[in-house]
């Protein structure tokens, strides 16, 4: 996957009661932070305002990490995200965690549905959502 995708970022401190027994980040928080980046990601797009206005948002379907070294406090990461594939009903965002050295400490990845809170069922992603994807990402 390539960086260019990464379109969205933000800073997060670690917190030391982040950390576990063995003095690094606990794996759970890795996805916490996925998480922060990806409602900014969702709110550029215009999924949140769906959700709110229409009752269209996306439901989570799966997300992966894999890490790569160790985090240990002090340390502020960087989080970058982007879309890396679009189809019907979902799509998939890449995630990208560096330390205050530039080193990539964690990748992952997770797949949003767009779903219909109301129905309860998936749907289709919605025109103006698709669009704005592709707006952010160049595509």
């Amino acid at each position: 996957m390539s960086a260019d995708h990464l379109v969205i970022g933000i800073d997060i401190p670690v917190a030391w009661g982040e950390q576990d027994a063995f003095g690094h980040l606990n794996n759970v928080v890795y996805f916490r932070y996925f998480e922060n980046v990806r409602m900014h990601y969702l709110e550029r797009i215009g999924a949140l305002r769906s959700h709110a206005k229409a009752g269209i948002g996306v439901i989570l379907a799966t997300t992966t990490c894999d890490f790569l070294r160790p985090v240990q406090w002090p340390a502020t990461l960087h989080i970058r995200t982007g879309c890396i594939k679009v189809g019907n009903t979902s799509f998939t965002l890449a995630y990208e965690l560096t330390d205050n050295e530039d080193r990539i400490v964690a990748t992952g990845t997770s797949v949003q549905v767009m779903y219909d809170y109301t129905k309860g069922t998936k749907v289709t992603i919605p025109d103006p959502i698709r669009a704005a994807i592709a707006t952010l990402q160049g595509m």
